[in-house]
């Protein structure tokens, strides 16, 4: 009721620590789901990290026996050092759609970001479509503040119209909300190509996709 509030017991899993969990909107053949975050220590992943996916019986006492990564942190992407899961997903036609967190090393500090990803409609723990680059990222005054060059998410909303309302703060010093569709999210988890970790072959991917959008702009008459 939003009134009266219990306090449950602690989330177990088989990592050494969960930085943060996401608990999926529906059930599982009858369980609970858990987008988890293992990591080894407080600040730094060492070797686990990533997104991790896991089932339990009983939401009171939340014990995880099985915990696999279902969105792994790689070097030298946006989430090269850390990457966590923000709202919990939202369901479209096409899939479970997620905003996530990605932390990379720079000589200025980390910098956080945003990201999508796209999880099976029938299967949430199998990730169909892994966009390349951030959704949102720090700039102008939000890169300011008491930890600086970071944006973090934990809230999202789906009007029944298709509009999206992302909720988010910059530098742990404000509260932003930006709005979106699911079709623009949609068409941006499936058509932007996955990182291809190179730098010629993303020069590549960028050059093809020009090359297409300035197709459809003479089909459409626009230049």
């Amino acid at each position: 009721d939003l009134i009266t509030w219990e306090r449950l017991d602690d989330l177990e899993t088989p990592s050494p620590q969960q930085r943060n969990a996401v608990l999926h909107p529906e059930f599982i053949d009858g369980k609970y789901a858990f987008y988890t975050r293992p990591q080894e220590g407080f600040i730094q992943a060492g070797s686990g990290g990533g997104i991790g996916w896991g089932l339990c019986e009983d939401i009171e006492h939340a014990v995880i026996e099985d915990e696999k990564i279902i969105d792994e942190r790689v070097y030298h992407t946006i989430k090269e050092v850390k990457n966590g899961d923000g709202p919990p997903p939202l369901k479209t036609e096409k899939g479970w759609l997620h905003i996530a967190h990605g932390v990379r090393g720079t000589a200025a500090g980390m910098r956080y970001v945003l990201y999508a990803f796209l999880c099976d409609p029938d299967d949430p723990s199998k990730v169909i479509h892994r966009p390349g680059g951030y959704l949102i990222a720090p700039r102008w005054d939000e890169r300011v503040g008491d930890v600086s060059n970071v944006v973090f998410c934990n809230g999202a909303v789906m009007r029944a119209d298709g509009r999206v309302f992302i909720y988010y703060a910059s530098s742990d010093t404000r509260i932003h909300v930006a709005t979106t569709t699911v079709e623009k999210l949609l068409d941006h988890a499936i058509n932007t190509p996955e990182d291809s970790l190179r730098s010629y072959t993303c020069l590549q991917q960028r050059n093809a996709l020009i090359e297409k959008n300035l197709k459809a702009m003479d089909d459409l008459g626009l230049r």
